[in-house]
C-alpha cells in the first residue's frame, strides 16, 4: 500500500527521479532470503548523498555478503517531506521500497554537523522514537559513523552505537555479530550492545554516564571498567576488494557526476587546523596497477566519461604523473576529463604538465588558508607565497580558466594584517594572471576548532567578529577579476556548537527540528532565527561551546575517543604554533611521533617506484585516432518510456542512453573537438511525468552493426521503464509529414465531465495567450490543435493532438485551460502517449 501511494505522489514533487530508485548497478535482493537488512542512510538530499564515495563502499561491501541486504535512504526535500507526512507514508528504501523502521540496522552517515536535523526528519517520518532510551526493542539498531562521530556526544542520546574510524571491516564485523545474535542471542538489547562494544572502533554511548560539574563541564563515567576508551578502527591498506567497482549511476543531477577514484586515504602534511588530516592518518596509497584495473572495469560498468581523483592531497600521490598518463591513455571515448582538483607547484613536473594540457579541465582549487606567511606557518600549512604564485601561473598556462582560492577567517593568533594579506594576495593573483576570461574565485569560511586537532581548545571567533572580518573582505576585494563567496557566519557558529558540544545538545536538536529546521547546510533553507528560538527555549548558550577558551586541564567531551593521535603530540603541535615553528611532512622526513603508527600493522603505505608496464597489457596510445565519419551509419531506434522512467527529464534521458551505449560496448560516432560528444538526438522532448509507448531517437553506430545486436545489448543496460522496441536504418521522412499524437489520460483524483468534453468538441475555436521561451506573447487556438477527443469513462479521456502553428501542444495545456479540474485532480493525472497506429 505504501509503495503504491509513494509512486502516486512522485508526480507532485520537484525532481522526482531522486526518489525512483531504479538506477543502474543497484542491488535488489529477495529480503525473505537474507538474514540481515541494513539501511544505509545519508541525511541529506539525494544529489549530495549519492555523490558520497563512502556510502558506495559500504553498499558494495555489505551486499557482497549473500545473507545481507543493504538498501539506501536519503533525506527528502521539503515538498516530498510534506507529502509523506500528509499521506502518512513512511520513509521507504530506494531499492525495495521497504519501510526504514523495519530494517535490522540503520547506519547513518555523519559527514556534516548541519545535517543533524535531517536525521530527525527521517526518524520522525518513520515513527521511530528519537531517543535511544525510548527504543526498547532490539531492532532497529541505530548506528552512526563518519568524521562527526569523532565527537559523538551531541548525538549520543539518539544512537545505540557509533563506528569510529574506517568502516570497511567494522561494518561487516557488526553485521556478522548481529546475524549470530538474531539466531542464538538472548534477545536482550543490552547483551547485544555489550557484544558490539568488544569490536574495535565501536562506541556504545549508554555505557558511559554523563555528569556535569559546577562549571558546566561534562564528565563521563564508564559503566564497565574494561571499556573506558574507544580506539579508532584502522584499515591497514586499500585493496581492490574494498573498492566499489560497479558504483550506482545516479539519476537527477548529482553534485559529482563522474567516476570517483580514491587514490589514497590520509594526509601527512600536518596542517594544525585540519581534522581530516589527523583522524585519517596514516597515508595509505592504492597501487598504481590496482587503480588502472579499477578504472578500466568501472568505466565499462558505468559508462562514465569523467574521472575524479579522490584524496586529501591528490598532488602528493607518489606515482601521479604515471597515473595521469595511464588514465589518459585508457581511451579517447571513455575518459574525456580527469579532475585534478589541486596540485602544488613543486609537484608539476614537465611530464605531468604535458599530460594535463591534453585533459579537459574541471575545477582547480588552491587552499592557502591564510593570507600571510606568518599565519600559514602558525597553522603549519607549509606553503609559501612564491609557491602559490607559481601554482596559479602554471594552472592558467595549462588551460584552467577559473582558479578557486580558499581562506579561513578567525584562525588562532590572527590579526587585522592577516585579513589584509588575503586581499593583497588575491589582488596580486588577479592582476598578474587573470587575463581575458580568466577569473579568481575567493571563498572564505570561519575557522572552527575541531576535535582531535592541535587547535581543539582554542576559541572560535564570535558572530560579531566574523561579520566584521567578512565585511572587510567585501570592502577590499572589489576587483573585476575577483568573485568573493563566503559561508554564512551564522552557519559557522552553529557548526561550531555541534562539532564541540556535549550530550546536553540533544534537547536543542529536538527543539530546532520541532520549530521547522531542515536542511541547514543549504543556504536557501537555513533559518538562523529558528535556531535562536531553540537556544532560548532550551536555555543553551552557544558561546559556551564556541567562543570560550578551554583550559589545558579541562575535560573535553571527546576525551574517551582515541583517534590514534596522542594528546601529547597535539599539545606539542599547539606549542609549536605559538612559536611559529613548522613540522615537516613525515612522508619526506623522520617520523614526527604523532602516535598513530605501530610500524607493524599500522604504517604509511606508499608506492614510490614506478611499476613496470605489464607486457600482457600494453599501454594504449594516448593519441588514438577516431574512426572517420563515413565509418558510421545512422540508425533509428524506437523505445518505450513507462512507469518510473516517466520522470526522466529530456537531458537526463540523453545521459542515460549515452552511458548505456558505452556499457553495451557499442561504437558510436562522436563530434570533433576537445570535448567530444556522442551524436544522438531525439524526435521529441516529453514533459517530465508523461509516459510513452513509443518514442524515437537517432544515433550513429559503426558500419555493419546489426540492429538486433543494438536492441539486445542496449536493453540489458537501460533502467527499468526504458525499453528498445525497434531498430532500423534511418530513412529521411517526406516533407510535410507532421505526426499527430494520441494520448490516454487517467485521473486518480476527481473525474471528467462528459458534457464538458462534448461542449469542447463542438467549439470552432478556443484561443489562449501565453509567453514563449523567448518571452514573446503568442496566441494559440487549442481547439484546432485537438484532432479528436473522446470521453471513455469518469476517469479516462483519450485525445489526438496535432502540431499547430509550428508548436506542439501538450495534453496538460488542454486540461488546464479548457476543463474545470482542481489542482488536486490535475496533480493526480497520469498521461500516456500511445503508440502510433500504422
Amino acid at each position: 500500500m505504501h509503495k503504491q501511494n509513494y509512486q502516486d505522489i512522485l508526480s507532485q514533487v520537484q525532481r522526482p527521479t531522486q526518489y525512483v530508485g531504479n538506477e543502474i548497478n543497484t542491488i535488489r535482493k529477495d529480503l525473505k532470503t537474507v538474514d540481515l537488512t541494513f539501511a544505509l542512510v545519508f541525511p541529506d538530499l539525494y544529489e549530495i548523498g549519492t555523490s558520497h564515495f563512502g556510502i558506495q563502499i559500504l553498499y558494495s561491501i555489505l551486499n557482497r555478503h549473500e545473507k545481507i541486504a543493504a538498501e539506501r535512504f536519503f533525506a527528502p526535500a521539503p515538498d516530498m517531506e510534506a507529502l509523506l507526512s500528509q499521506k502518512k507514508i513512511p520513509c521507504l528504501s530506494m531499492e525495495s521500497k521497504k519501510e526504514l523502521n523495519s530494517f535490522d540496522i540503520i547506519g547513518i552517515s555523519l559527514l556534516y554537523e548541519l545535517n543533524f536535523t535531517n536525521i530527525l526528519t527521517l526518524l520522525s517520518l518513520s515513527s521511530i522514537p528519537f531517543y535511544a532510551r525510548d527504543r526498547e526493542d532490539v531492532f532497529p539498531l541505530i548506528i552512526g559513523g563518519g568524521p562527526c562521530a569523532f565527537n559523538p556526544e551531541p548525538l549520543a542520546d539518539f544512537f545505540d552505537a557509533f563506528v569510529i574510524g574506517d568502516g570497511e571491516a567494522v561494518s561487516l564485523e557488526i553485521a556478522n555479530l548481529v546475524m549470530a545474535f538474531k539466531k542464538e542471542g538472548d534477545g536482550q538489547k543490552k547483551t547485544l550492545l555489550r557484544l558490539l562494544s568488544k569490536i574495535d572502533g565501536v562506541y556504545i554511548p549508554s555505557f558511559f554516564t554523563p555528569a556535569y560539574d559546577a562549571a558546566g563541564l561534562q564528565h563521563l563515567a564508564p559503566v564497565f571498567e574494561d571499556y573506558r576508551t574507544v580506539r579508532r578502527a584502522f584499515l591497514p591498506s586499500l585493496t581492490k576488494e574494498s573498492f566499489p567497482v560497479s558504483p550506482i549511476i545516479p539519476f537527477a543531477k548529482p553534485v559529482h557526476d563522474r567516476l570517483r577514484l580514491e587514490i589514497a586515504r590520509g594526509c601527512s602534511r600536518g596542517c594544525r587546523f585540519c581534522q581530516a588530516g589527523m583522524i585519517y592518518r596514516p597515508v595509505r596509497e592504492r597501487p598504481l596497477e590496482d587503480l588502472i584495473d579499477i578504472t578500466e572495469a568501472s568505466l565499462k560498468k558505468t559508462g562514465h566519461s569523467d574521472i575524479s581523483l579522490l584524496s586529501l592531497s591528490t598532488g602528493d600521490y607518489s606515482n601521479l604523473p604515471e597515473l595521469m598518463k595511464r588514465l589518459h591513455a585508457i581511451g579517447q571515448e571513455h575518459c574525456n576529463a580527469i579532475s585534478l582538483p589541486s596540485i602544488r607547484a613543486e609537484k608539476l613536473t614537465p611530464d605531468l604538465m604535458q599530460i594535463i594540457k591534453k585533459v579537459r579541465k574541471t575545477g582547480f582549487t588552491i587552499a592557502p588558508e591564510a593570507g600571510s606567511q606568518r599565519l600559514r606557518d602558525i597553522i603549519n600549512k607549509n606553503l609559501t607565497e612564491d609557491s602559490i604564485l607559481s601554482t596559479v601561473e602554471n594552472a592558467m598556462t595549462l588551460g584552467w580558466k577559473n582558479i578557486k582560492l580558499y581562506f579561513m577567517l578567525g584562525l588562532p593568533f590572527e590579526t587585522v594584517e592577516d585579513i589584509e594579506a588575503i586581499c593583497r594576495l588575491s589582488r596580486r593573483l588577479a592582476s598578474s594572471y587573470a587575463k581575458g576570461k580568466k577569473t579568481i574565485n575567493v571563498s572564505t569560511t570561519c575557522f572552527i576548532p575541531k576535535a582531535h586537532t592541535p587547535f581543539q581548545r582554542v576559541p572560535q571567533i564570535s558572530l560579531t567578529e566574523a561579520r566584521e572580518k567578512l565585511q572587510y573582505l567585501k570592502n577590499n576585494l572589489r576587483h573585476p577579476k575577483i568573485n568573493l563567496k563566503w559561508q554564512s557566519p551564522e552557519m559557522s557558529l552553529l557548526e561550531g556548537v555541534w562539532s564541540r558540544g556535549d550530550r546536553r545538545l540533544s534537547k536543542l536538536l529536538v527543539a530546532a527540528f520541532e520549530k521547522g529546521c531542515r536542511l541547514d547546510g543549504w543556504t536557501d533553507k537555513f533559518d538562523f532565527s529558528l535556531w535562536q528560538k531553540a537556544f532560548e527555549e532550551t536555555g543553551i548558550d552557544p558561546l559556551f561551546y564556541t567562543t570560550r577558551q578551554r583550559d589545558e586541564n579541562e575535560p573535553l567531551p571527546w576525551n574517551h575517543i582515541d583517534s590514534g593521535v596522542s594528546p601529547e603530540f597535539l599539545k606539542k603541535e599547539f606549542q609549536k604554533a605559538k612559536e611559529m615553528s613548522l613540522t615537516p611532512d613525515c612522508r619526506d622526513h623522520d617520523c614526527n611521533d604523532c602516535g598513530v603508527c605501530d610500524f607493524e600493522e599500522i604504517k604509511p603505505v606508499l608506492f614510490d617506484g614506478i611499476p613496470d608496464i605489464r607486457e600482457t597489457d600494453p599501454l594504449p596510445s594516448a593519441d588514438l585516432k577516431r574512426l572517420p565519419d563515413d565509418a558510421f551509419t545512422k540508425f533509428e531506434l524506437s523505445f518505450s518510456k513507462l512507469d518510473g522512467a516517466r520522470f526522466f527529464g529530456h537531458l537526463e534521458l540523453g545521459i542515460i542512453f549515452q552511458r548505456a551505449v558505452k556499457r553495451a560496448g557499442l561504437t558510436a560516432r562522436y563530434s570533433q573537438g576537445f570535448n567530444p560528444l556522442m551524436q544522438i538526438s531525439f524526435e521529441n522532448a516529453l514533459p517530465v511525468g508523461m509516459e510513452s509507448e513509443e518514442e524515437i531517437l537517432w544515433i550513429y553506430f559503426e558500419n555493419g552493426t546489426a540492429p538486433v545486436k543494438i536492441v539486445e545489448s542496449l536493453n540489458k543496460e537501460l533502467p527499468q521503464g526504458l525499453f528498445i522496441t525497434g531498430c532500423s536504418l534511418f530513412k529521411r521522412p517526406k516533407n510535410g509529414n507532421e505526426k499527430s499524437a494520441r494520448y490516454s489520460l487517467l485521473l486518480a483524483e476527481g473525474n471528467f465531465d462528459e458534457d464538458e468534453v462534448e461542449r469542447f468538441s463542438q467549439l470552432s475555436e478556443f484561443m489562449v495567450q501565453n509567453l514563449s521561451k523567448k518571452g514573446k506573447t503568442r496566441t494559440t487556438d487549442l481547439r484546432k490543435s485537438v484532432e479528436k477527443i473522446s470521453y471513455i469513462n469518469l476517469y479516462t479521456l483519450e485525445m489526438i493532438l496535432k502540431p499547430y502553428n509550428e508548436r506542439t501542444v501538450r495534453p496538460m495545456e488542454i486540461l488546464t485551460n479548457c476543463f474545470k479540474l482542481d489542482e488536486k485532480a490535475l496533480a493526480s493525472i497520469r498521461i500516456t502517449k500511445m503508440k502510433q497506429q500504422k
